[in-house]
């Protein structure tokens, strides 16, 4: 059995991200590439087949991968997402970072990502514009994402 670190649940041996929260469980090829300062817009609002995002945090070394079935919230510990995954964002100091609970959210539909602010109280930001409370935002490959202060940089796997 693999058990999940961001959310406990036990996983099948042969599984490569959680089934109940869709954290990868063990180390994933990102592929990354030195970004030359042409490079610095983002990229395709085309989500890859297997509907991965990557996502790097400022300080940390390892990215985390994340599989979006359909949707993700982005939380820390107490904010149960009901139906829905919730990343936790505890082990990135997301409380001291202004992260609410139940904070934003990702929904994935056909081939692109979508970012909603949850009521949070200290708002969610995209490539640094404010998202409004329910805003249905589309999310394209190198956005950077801020929850609070915690600022979060996706890419499309």
């Amino acid at each position: 059995m693999m058990i999940c670190t961001n959310c406990g649940y036990q996983n099948s041996d042969e599984k490569t991200f959680c089934d109940r929260c869709g954290v990868a469980l063990g180390v994933i090829s990102v592929g990354t590439k030195q970004l030359g300062t042409d490079d610095l817009s983002s990229g395709s609002e085309k989500l890859g087949d297997e509907h991965i995002v990557i996502i790097h945090l400022p300080g940390v070394d390892d990215p985390l991968a994340i599989r979006v079935d359909e949707k993700i919230v982005f939380g820390r510990s107490g904010g149960e997402a009901s139906e829905f995954s919730l990343l936790n964002l505890d082990a990135y100091d997301a409380e001291n970072k202004g992260v609410s609970r139940r904070h934003a959210s990702l929904t994935r539909e056909g081939s692109r990502l979508y970012l909603t602010d949850l009521g949070s109280t200290n708002h969610t930001f995209l490539n640094g514009q404010r998202v409004l409370e329910n805003d249905f935002l589309v999310v394209r490959d190198g956005d950077e994402l801020r929850l609070g202060q915690l600022v979060l940089k996706l890419f499309y796997k």
